[in-house]
């Protein structure tokens, strides 16, 4: 690919941020849904979550550490948009890890949990489709 003019350049720069915030709010879609999955999961096994305890639950409670590497993904991409610049092979990447996070070669913890949750959570599913879409659509940015 040749030089870019500046005009170019930022026009393709948008379009990755663009790419970045679709993944990050599908990725965050996928987490609440399944967020809500184990609450109620968890809640049957457990009994209920008193208010205003829930968010510590989700951050120390082993139940919910299978989403941890879901949650680092929406870091990385956190800390890409805090970037001035966004590049093809950063994009890239990122797309892949989602993808990798959400088939066989992910993490087998959390792939387990989240087959679970696909086959369990009509808004589970609902969301995945969503996210795999954004996920196509990432990996074919300029």
């Amino acid at each position: 690919m040749g030089m870019l003019t500046e005009e170019q350049y930022q026009a393709t720069q948008e379009s990755r941020r663009a790419g970045l915030r679709a993944l990050r709010a599908a990725l965050l879609k996928s987490h609440k849904e399944i967020i809500q999955h184990d609450r109620n999961e968890y809640e049957r096994l457990y009994g209920p979550i008193p208010a205003g305890q829930f968010v510590q639950i989700v951050t120390e409670d082993n139940y919910f550490r299978w989403l941890d590497p879901l949650s680092r993904l929406i870091v990385e991409i956190d800390e890409e948009l805090d970037g001035p610049k966004h590049h093809d092979g950063t994009c890239r990447a990122v797309a892949e890890a989602a993808a990798r996070l959400f088939s066989t070669q992910g993490d087998p913890a959390f792939r387990e949990r989240y087959h679970e949750a696909l086959q369990d959570e009509p808004a589970v599913t609902v969301a995945h489709g969503q996210l795999m879409s954004v996920i196509a659509q990432l990996r074919k940015l300029p």
